[in-house]
């Protein structure tokens, strides 16, 4: 599949005085904690950089995140906004009919009819559920909701994928 890596959430507003920060899961508070990796990566202003999660623990809107190396409230401040990705190890298996968001950029799209819609060439949260912008042979862009209902079948091997556009 892609990367190694995986997005995960948001980092949002620092917590305290001795360096926590609030984690916005991407899709809502997840039911457990994720498995801890040694390493998360930050991501955001065209940076990208490397940092080991010291701590984290559930609370109500997600979890509260300390990373090596940062200890004050002013230095884990300049992280809000920062997009956190976990390695995809850290990851649960998935079930034979699942997919990572992830995987669909890059993908050919075709509707019902087994016709090519076009290819997937990125994804984004709009705050209720991940989007897919797919790019047809004119060059002109369609938004597909990734949920069940749109997206019928996903074949990672092939990289293709089968959308219901609702027409």
């Amino acid at each position: 599949m892609g990367s190694d890596w995986l997005p995960f959430g948001i980092l949002r507003r620092p917590h305290g005085t001795k360096g926590e920060i609030f984690l916005y899961p991407y899709g809502g508070v997840q039911a457990k904690e994720p498995a801890s990796p040694d390493r998360v990566r930050l991501t955001g202003g065209g940076q990208t950089r490397e940092i080991r999660l010291a701590s984290c623990r559930i609370v109500r809107e997600g979890y509260l995140v300390r990373f090596d190396g940062i200890e004050d409230r002013d230095e884990i401040g300049a992280l809000t906004g920062l997009e956190v990705w976990l390695p995809r190890r850290s990851f649960a298996a998935l079930a034979s009919a699942e997919f990572y968001v992830e995987d669909i950029v890059g993908c050919d799209a075709f509707g019902l009819d087994g016709k090519r819609i076009g290819r997937v060439t990125a994804t984004f949260w709009n705050g209720a559920q991940d989007v897919m912008t797919v790019v047809g042979e004119d060059g002109g862009e369609r938004l597909f909701p990734v949920v069940a209902e749109y997206v019928l079948s996903f074949d990672g091997e092939r990289r293709c994928l089968t959308v219901d556009p609702h027409e």
